[in-house]
């Protein structure tokens, strides 16, 4: 596998966790336990948000717990959060691991660590596009924080999800193209993270950092080469197709400085700013109208959609963003035992916050596949920049489907990153 990964990648990895269920509920929110195992058990469909929040923070937990050296995806329970070296998360395979180019078989779970890189500055593309190109995040375009910097995107499947993949040989575009029936097993995760260049001013102790290698653009986005640089973790999509849950559960993070926290001032949500924070995604000086606006006007260049920067700016022109749906009070308070608890005060996750846990409220309901996700919207700043308003991970992701292909792929867009063998072309299918 060469060093400098095909699309965007940051080396991250899976993990062999065990199988999620959900028979028994989780104890109260407040109870805070630290554990380098994900829990074993997700809440009743029937739980409260609280208990669905809590599970989210105990995933988050454990797959930040830091990594056992040579052994992809295993924590090392020996050592505690805030300790050196990767987390279990970032020992998992990234998309650029999983699809080689040709579609060749991409080997052994546990291959060694290969230099990071990152190249995914798309959160826009549009999905489920026939076009290969489109295929990176949400729909919007790219997305230049507050230092003129644009944000980096990866992502990454645990060792149940990679053996899925390699045993059924879907990490050749040819054969997942026909399949019509993907149904991962439970117990696989996939994370999808978003990073920002952290410069002289960032106080970088408030991140997950990371010296990785990054493309790097002219004022056009066009993609002129590449350079070190020092990242910190801004986003985390984490999602678990736990036991009894087949439109699995959606949990996504944030870094707790991208955009100011809401409050409600007669019978409106209004931002409140924290005074002396520098937020990397918001301009308090930003006109309303210019908030989580797209800075695309899309063209088609041959098969590929590009972004183009609208009239009036450059690839350098920050894009300032506000948080369209405030975090749920369920959901801060949840946030707010875990981020004080004494375990993680040497840990960098105190500077995180839960966002939601989106599930489905009936998961069974044959007349409702969907299952109702609860709560209805979803959005990371990070990913979903520009359309928080209508976000939903699990609409979103029930559309996925492999490249030209008109079957569905279980809630996973991963399959969009396979490649044909070479020399073969996909057909579309009928």
């Amino acid at each position: 596998m060469k060093p400098m990964m095909r699309f965007s990648v940051l080396l991250l990895g899976l993990a062999c966790l065990p199988a999620l269920a959900r028979e028994q509920a989780l104890p109260s929110p407040l109870a805070t336990q630290l554990n380098c195992q994900p829990p074993a058990n997700a809440p009743a469909p029937t739980a409260g948000q609280a208990q669905f929040d809590q599970y989210s923070w105990q995933l988050f937990i454990a797959l930040n717990w830091p990594a056992q050296d040579r052994r992809r995806g295993n924590p090392d329970c020996t050592r505690q959060p805030g300790d050196g070296g990767y987390t279990v998360w970032q020992t998992y395979k990234t998309v650029d691991e999983i699809f080689l180019p040709g579609g060749a078989n991409p080997g052994p779970w546990n291959s060694p660590l290969g230099p990071r890189s990152l190249g995914i500055i798309n959160i826009a593309a549009l999905k489920n596009s026939s076009l290969v190109n489109a295929i990176d995040q949400a729909v919007g375009g790219w997305l230049i924080d507050q230092a003129g910097n644009p944000t980096y995107y990866d992502i990454s499947a645990n060792e149940a999800s990679y053996n899925y993949i390699v045993g059924n040989r879907f990490y050749n575009a040819d054969i997942v193209s026909r399949a019509r029936n993907i149904q991962f097993p439970y117990g696989v995760i996939e994370i999808k993270s978003s990073w920002r260049i952290l410069g002289p001013r960032d106080n970088a102790s408030r991140y997950l950092t990371m010296l990785v290698r990054i493309a790097t653009f002219d004022d056009q986005g066009r993609r002129n080469g590449v350079t070190e640089a020092f990242l910190g973790l801004v986003g985390l999509h984490v999602i678990t197709k736990a036991k009894g849950y087949p439109q699995w559960i959606w949990s996504t993070f944030e870094q707790v400085d991208n955009v100011p926290p809401k409050t409600l001032v007669n019978g409106q949500w209004v931002d409140q700013p924290v005074p002396g924070t520098a937020y990397a995604y918001f301009n308090p000086a930003a006109p309303a109208a210019s908030l989580n606006q797209s800075p695309c006007n899309w063209q088609t260049q041959g098969t590929q959609l590009v972004c183009v920067p609208r009239p009036g700016t450059t690839f350098k022109t920050p894009n300032p963003l506000n948080r369209v749906t405030p975090i749920a009070d369920v959901t801060q308070q949840v946030n707010a035992s875990y981020r004080a608890a004494p375990g993680l005060q040497r840990s960098v996750l105190k500077y995180y916050q839960l966002i939601t846990t989106q599930r489905p409220l009936m998961p069974d309901n044959p007349g409702n596949p969907l299952g109702q996700p609860t709560p209805a919207l979803s959005a990371n700043v990070t990913m979903e920049s520009y359309i928080q308003p209508n976000s939903s991970c699990m609409n979103c992701h029930s559309m996925a489907t492999p490249v030209k292909s008109p079957y569905k792929s279980d809630y996973s867009y991963l399959f969009k990153f396979a490649h044909a063998p070479l020399g073969k072309p996909i057909k579309d299918e009928d």
